[in-house]
């Protein structure tokens, strides 16, 4: 049972390198402005939600069935694990702890990163629709002598890029 759980947890650390792998494409389609290449990023990264899902409660159930098994108290982590399982299989446990942590940071950074740069495009969409809402619209502006005046406000966009 306790193999089964290692080739869970496994199966958990390789979907979440190719969850952070999926988010680095989706990180390149944010920069190119790729929307088809979004949306097929985005699928993609729904059905590895869905399987890791499955994968986690495939090893919730076998958690508890060692527990049931080993009579043990309490919740059972890995660190708890180590302490009743022999050398190898403690081993392979702490290399997918450290594993499994180092691509959670991974992840963490790449998915904050995009978030930033979907928050920067918002922001620059709500300026050019800012801008162009200005167009050929009059704002109260001072006249020489103090006195309020209306005229057109010029808009400057710049079209190179």
């Amino acid at each position: 049972m306790i193999n089964k759980l290692i080739a869970t947890i496994g199966s958990e650390a390789a979907l979440f390198e190719s969850f952070l792998g999926l988010l680095q494409r989706q990180q390149a389609m944010l920069v190119a402005n790729d929307a088809n290449g979004l949306n097929e990023v985005t699928a993609d990264m729904h059905e590895k939600l869905v399987e890791s899902s499955l994968l986690a409660e495939r090893r919730e159930r076998l958690v508890e069935e060692i527990r049931s098994t080993n009579a043990i108290e309490g919740d059972l982590d890995v660190t708890r694990l180590i302490d009743i399982v022999d050398q190898n299989q403690a081993d392979q446990l702490l290399r997918l702890r450290n594993s499994i942590t180092d691509l959670n940071e991974k992840i963490n950074h790449t998915r904050d990163h995009n978030a930033m740069l979907l928050n920067r495009s918002r922001e620059y969409i709500f300026r050019m629709m800012d801008m162009l809402s200005r167009m050929n619209n009059p704002q109260t502006t001072y006249a020489p002598a103090g006195t309020a005046a209306s005229g057109p406000q010029n808009v400057a966009v710049d079209r190179r890029a």
